[in-house]
């Protein structure tokens, strides 16, 4: 088969001509991609489309340099190319490798919807997906593990096929957002009473951490999470670089504005766990991360999930039943009241908003020295 190119001005496009073709004229234009293996910048061509005669091919590369978006979204038909393009633009925007992990863990979810038309899919699609989709693990310890989809997976499918839809919606790829047609307040109401059901731990089972904290692998940041009051995900990922033992303070913290990158003083009592961790990060393991997991086999840098089964294997061997990560959290603010810590101070510490309060929020000004003197208070006596 023959085929001629005819030269035009550089990144203005070209032309390729096929014979005994219906539509002969190509018209293509010059992109760059990086290989994924390599990370090299390669050029490569794409292709606008096919026409009748030339005059049409030209007419599509004039078009095409006056507005390239209007080729490119032409691009996006199934769910996955829509995630494909959305994502790319959403994740630029997010601060935190958690919350870009959010949105992937939930897209795994919905493989039953990847090769569908978006134009196709409707609101019951979606629910069904939010129900019954599943994930098998592809590696690991857990290989071969087949998921399902948790309330927290369903809402987080919800609120990632809004932005997805919202996004097709504004680019006229569809007509109307088929997630937007349903509400799942009904979830989101059991979602919230399961969060207001947290047991906190007890006088005694703290004291049979610190008697076991030696003994029971990552019974230290366990300990580290009730002193400090950091979340589960916040205290995965705090970096070493972020800890002064001399000052006595860890930076950390992510979520909402008043939560990320606070600073945390940290509790006499828990300086020694910290200093140990410190030292293993930077000496042993070559991390700068805080927390670290030398046998896992997808990478030494500790996530949430990885947290989570840290933590349940130190309730197990602890004998401690009915917790969750989040419990140590519940535990510290409850035990900052019980200690007559400053309310305000308290709050600075957890990350909470204090909007509501004028006077703390815009008139009170407390120095670090407070919050030391304060966290000097916390007692699980």
């Amino acid at each position: 088969m023959q085929k001629t190119m005819k030269k035009r001005g550089n990144g203005t496009g070209s032309i390729e001509v096929r014979k005994d073709r219906t539509n002969p004229f190509i018209a293509k234009v010059g992109c760059s991609v990086i290989d994924q293996k390599t990370g090299e910048v390669k050029y490569k061509y794409k292709r606008i489309g096919t026409f009748k005669t030339r005059f049409e091919a030209e007419y599509a590369l004039q078009k095409y340099s006056e507005n390239p978006f209007e080729y490119t979204v032409g691009e996006i038909n199934t769910f996955s190319d829509l995630y494909n393009a959305w994502s790319k633009e959403y994740f630029e925007k997010l601060t935190s490798d958690s919350a870009i992990r959010s949105v992937e863990s939930a897209y795994r979810y919905c493989s039953l919807l990847y090769d569908m038309p978006i134009k196709k899919i409707g609101p019951g699609h979606i629910k069904d997906v939010m129900s019954n989709g599943t994930w098998v693990v592809p590696e690991g310890k857990y290989k071969g593990e087949v998921r399902k989809t948790s309330k927290c997976t369903q809402e987080r499918i919800k609120s990632m096929c809004n932005l997805m839809f919202d996004y097709a919606y504004e680019r006229m790829l569809i007509s109307f957002n088929p997630a937007r047609a349903f509400k799942i307040t009904s979830l989101l109401r059991e979602i919230d009473e399961e969060k207001k059901v947290k047991q906190i731990f007890t006088s005694e089972d703290i004291q049979k951490m610190w008697k076991y904290v030696d003994v029971t692998p990552y019974t230290d940041m366990v300990l580290i999470g009730l002193y400090t009051g950091f979340r589960p995900q916040e205290l995965a990922i705090l970096e070493v670089d972020n800890v002064n033992l001399d000052e006595g303070y860890i930076i950390g913290g992510m979520k909402t504005t008043n939560g990320r990158n606070r600073k945390v003083p940290i509790h006499p009592d828990i300086k020694p766990l910290v200093q140990k961790r410190c030292y293993e990060a930077t000496e042993l393991f070559g991390s700068d991360r805080l927390f670290n997991d030398p046998r896992s086999q997808t990478g030494i840098r500790l996530t949430y999930d990885k947290y989570r089964r840290k933590f349940e294997f130190v309730m197990a061997d602890l004998t401690l039943k009915g917790f969750s990560p989040h419990c140590t959290r519940h535990t510290f603010t409850t035990f900052a009241k019980k200690s007559g810590m400053e309310p305000g101070i308290t709050k600075r510490i957890l990350g909470h908003s204090l909007k509501s309060d004028v006077t703390e929020y815009y008139y009170t000004h407390p120095e670090f020295s407070d919050y030391k003197r304060e966290i000097k208070k916390l007692s699980f006596a």
